[in-house]
């Protein structure tokens, strides 16, 4: 697995590209799925042959996949589920032009924009049956993120990541049968400010975050994004792909 960087693109254009790789990966054929390393002989011989032969019709078809891009204008963005206005002020997101979009995974609204990097990584739960367990998958992927990103005083809290106790980075997750998508939005140069314009405050908070407002709960890493995607690359030797 390596890492795709797709640039800066329209949100919606992102947020397809993760289906489609969640989508693609779900539909293999399972040999393409396997973990060869762990398979014998016969069945190895099986499980390369059919990835080489995705490979060679140029897709991804049985690949994990891990993209990272940019929206390339402000995107309000929000979860699968759940009234548009109870996570969206729309009146502000029509009066600036923002489009609003909806992801397939759960989780809150997100702000996304130049200065925020999303981060999407595509498994297969055949592989790694370990990542089945929503708990432990939360806990091994985000642990695995903040090895790859080596920011000092950084710490794990519920689904998200923090700088000292202020959140850059939020997670959430959608599951197929054989996939798992888990995708985040990191914080680097962003305008914080619109955060605090474009969405109310959260009908639901983790115990972590307490009383305060967006403006006073997040934060922006101090990496520029060509730092961001150099580091991200590590990322599936950290998970074991």
């Amino acid at each position: 697995m390596e890492l795709t960087d797709l640039g800066v693109v329209p949100a919606a254009t992102g947020l397809r590209e993760e289906r489609d790789a969640l989508a693609t990966l779900e539909r293999a054929d399972p040999a393409d799925r396997a973990d060869a390393k762990g398979a014998g002989y016969a069945e190895r011989a099986h499980a390369e042959g059919a990835v080489s032969a995705a490979n060679a019709r140029g897709g991804h078809q049985g690949r994990e996949r891990l993209l990272v891009w940019e929206s390339d204008q402000t995107a309000v963005v929000l979860p699968r589920n759940g009234l548009a206005e109870a996570w969206a002020n729309l009146d502000a997101c029509a009066a600036r032009d923002i489009p609003v979009l909806r992801r397939d995974s759960g989780g809150g609204a997100v702000v996304l924009g130049p200065g925020c990097l999303c981060v999407a990584l595509i498994l297969s739960l055949d592989v790694r049956p370990a990542l089945a367990d929503v708990t432990a998958s939360y806990a091994a992927l985000l642990g695995a993120i903040a090895e790859t990103l080596a920011i000092p005083h950084v710490s794990r809290q519920c689904t998200d990541l923090a700088l000292g106790n202020r959140k850059f980075a939020g997670h959430a997750q959608r599951r197929l049968r054989h996939t798992l998508l888990h995708h985040g939005a990191i914080l680097y140069r962003f305008d914080l400010g619109l955060i605090d314009a474009l969405l109310p405050e959260p009908p639901r908070r983790p115990a972590w975050r307490g009383s305060r407002r967006h403006r006073e709960f997040l934060t922006n890493v101090p990496l520029d994004r060509t730092e961001l995607v150099a580091r991200l690359r590590q990322l599936p030797a950290a998970i074991g792909g």
